[in-house]
């Protein structure tokens, strides 16, 4: 966990240099070193309410393909440790419209390695006054919170800039998880999100109808600095 977090902070640093020198390049990087108060997965806690060292690191194509990875420190009731995704995909635009499909491979990383395959597919637009982004995620064998159960989730997110303040951002999120053979669970969260050159700041309300501790609701406060 912590070699991948310093790799992806070392080519993260170096790319944009080397970018530089080919201007006429048809690939940029971009990615994000992070910590969060709480980390959190669809309103579910994954770092048990404990700070948690996030990082992200992705490389894109001027025709719209992708592939990157994901890392975050965890404390899974199972032993797990570290979650880490791999993922690849494919955005383009239609008019107003932008479009994402994309597959990805979760693994929760402690004394035994469990691996979460899904396909996810959305859609967004800016309509000026929000930015709404609306999508489906299917995970055939389930995730690291039901595992071996058919998991298929919708969600929302809506991002509204705050009047007169563009740097300051309304942030929200809705999800529900239909599981198979399992109780479906919403997830929900609003916030406030504010930028500084590179460096995000973020504090937020989220909460599940999970009636277990580990989806109990929390203020949750974060900093990313993208690079």
């Amino acid at each position: 966990m912590k070699q991948f977090i310093i790799g992806a902070l070392m080519v993260g640093a170096c790319a944009p240099a080397a970018l530089a020198q080919d201007s006429g390049s048809s690939f940029s990087f971009d990615g994000y070193l992070g910590v969060v108060s709480d980390y959190r997965d669809r309103g579910l806690t994954l770092s048990d309410k404990d700070p948690a060292v996030i990082a992200s690191l992705g490389l894109y194509h001027d025709n719209g393909l992708y592939v990157g990875a994901s890392a975050g420190s965890i404390s899974e009731a199972a032993g797990g440790d570290a979650k880490a995704s791999v993922f690849a995909g494919y955005s383009f635009d239609a008019g107003d419209f932008i479009y994402d499909l994309s597959v990805e491979l979760d693994s929760i990383q402690g004394n035994d390695a469990k691996y979460y395959p899904e396909i996810s597919a959305s859609v967004s637009r800016d309509f000026g006054l929000a930015f709404i982004r609306t999508g489906a995620v299917y995970a055939p064998d389930g995730r690291w919170s039901a595992p071996n159960t058919d998991s298929f989730y919708i969600y929302t997110d809506v991002e509204v800039p705050v009047p007169t303040m563009p740097e300051l951002t309304i942030i929200s999120r809705l999800g529900y998880d239909m599981r198979q053979n399992r109780a479906d669970l919403w997830d929900y969260a609003i916030g406030l999100s504010a930028f500084i050159d590179v460096v995000e700041f973020s504090i937020m309300y989220e909460d599940s109808s999970l009636d277990q501790a580990i989806g109990g609701g929390a203020i949750l406060g974060g900093i990313k600095l993208y690079f």
